[in-house]
């Protein structure tokens, strides 16, 4: 039976604690064993909001728009408009499937078996852009399009505002580009038009002007995505001051906890008695200690209370055992440096073996052994890189939209 994470009404916040969960399993280099999950989204969602990795293209921040506007003109009522919308989709991955770039459509497995659409996994970032006005999610913007439709009829009725005090109502930004000619039957594809490309970098800019999405979109230097990680870039002119101070943490935290997420995989390849994993993990302990050297000196007096800070202004709880686990070992790695962490009996493995307590219970594989037994060898082992990789799918969308003509019709 395959799993499922559903939920009928909810909040924004709720919402979100919920897609976070989905990222988590998405990201399957960085499973939250440690309980890190908190820090790593408010970092992801400070240097590129309105991203998920889950989603796939860029286009999807118009197709998704394009196909609820055009609903919404031909009054789709709230009793019906959910069947038609997942039915528009379909339709669009289907055509979009027949084209020369299928790369991240949706559908291209499941076909109209899909379970998510597009529109779930763009809601929260349409909305975080300003592109969608509608305050709630997906499901209470249907409900409500009956009063909308009300509304937009009792407007008309009224006198004209020649002073343009009110406006319309409206779910959508005034601003969106019309679709390509044909849509939703012809000229659909994940390429973007030029003009496309400039209003989703507009959007970004404009909501978002002091992030690191807004700065490498108003560069738009393919160069830049060559990056491994979002610090990388932390030098650009266009970084401030300020940006260039929570790259700089979030690096230093990235690291610093990778190391113990190494250590809990060595923990239990020891107890599993695997030798090759053993050695593997040594050998990546190695090499992280390296890196953890790199830092010296400029990062060993770094102490994180600006990630502290970052992840309270995001609106996230940070639970007093999580940054109490967090500040311990980065201490810990301080005072006896990155190699001695991995000697036997060290304060650093009892760290570890007490995080994985506290958060699982009976769960915990270093304590169970029949949790033990069904482990698979590699648990939550990549350094974060904070949707650093979806970013660069969007951006790379948006740069190749930029560099087609201002006259190029182009698909969208």
């Amino acid at each position: 039976m395959t799993s499922s994470l559903t939920w009928l009404d909810y909040s924004e916040r709720d919402r979100r604690r919920a897609l976070d969960v989905i990222d988590l399993f998405r990201e399957t280099s960085t499973v939250d064993e440690l309980g890190m999950a908190t820090v790593r989204n408010s970092f992801s969602d400070l240097f590129f909001p309105g991203t998920s990795t889950v989603q796939t293209r860029a286009c999807y921040f118009l197709l998704v728009p394009w196909t609820f506007l055009r609903l919404e003109r031909l009054r789709t009522s709230s009793s019906k408009v959910a069947a038609r919308a997942r039915r528009a989709e379909l339709n669009l991955s289907r055509r979009m499937l027949g084209g020369d770039d299928t790369l991240g459509v949706f559908g291209s497995q499941a076909g109209d078996a899909l379970k998510r659409l597009p529109s779930e996994v763009y809601w929260g970032g349409l909305g975080s852009w300003g592109i969608c006005t509608f305050s709630g999610h997906k499901w209470a913007y249907f409900r409500s399009l009956d009063g909308f439709y009300r509304r937009g009829h009792r407007f008309r009725s009224t006198p004209h505002d020649t002073e343009g005090r009110s406006a319309a109502p409206a779910n959508w930004h005034p601003h969106v580009p019309d679709p390509p000619s044909g849509f939703p039957y012809e000229n659909v594809s994940v390429a973007l038009r030029h003009k496309d490309a400039d209003y989703l970098r507009d959007r970004i800019q404009a909501r978002h002007p002091e992030s690191l999405l807004a700065a490498l979109a108003g560069r738009a230097d393919p160069a830049d995505l060559q990056a491994d990680r979002p610090w990388q870039l932390s030098q650009l002119s266009e970084v401030t001051p300020v940006l260039r101070e929570q790259l700089y943490d979030a690096e230093l935290f990235a690291v610093c906890m990778q190391g113990a997420a190494l250590l809990y995989n060595l923990m239990l390849s020891e107890l599993r008695e695997h030798a090759e994993w053993t050695e593997e993990y040594r050998n990546r302990l190695e090499g992280w200690a390296d890196d953890v050297d790199a830092l010296k000196p400029a990062g060993w007096d770094w102490k994180p209370d600006g990630v502290w800070r970052v992840v309270r202004s995001s609106g996230r709880s940070l639970g007093f055992p999580t940054q109490a686990f967090a500040e311990s070992w980065i201490e810990e790695l301080k005072r006896v440096g990155p190699r001695a962490v991995v000697a036997d009996a060290s304060k650093a493995r009892t760290l570890v073996r007490d995080r994985e307590v506290q958060l699982k219970r009976a769960r915990a594989r270093l304590t169970s052994a029949r949790r033990l037994e069904l482990w698979g060898g590699d648990s939550g082992t990549g350094r974060m890189a904070y949707r650093w990789g979806a970013a660069k799918r969007i951006l790379t969308d948006i740069f190749d939209g930029l560099a087609q003509g201002e006259g190029d019709a182009g698909n969208a």
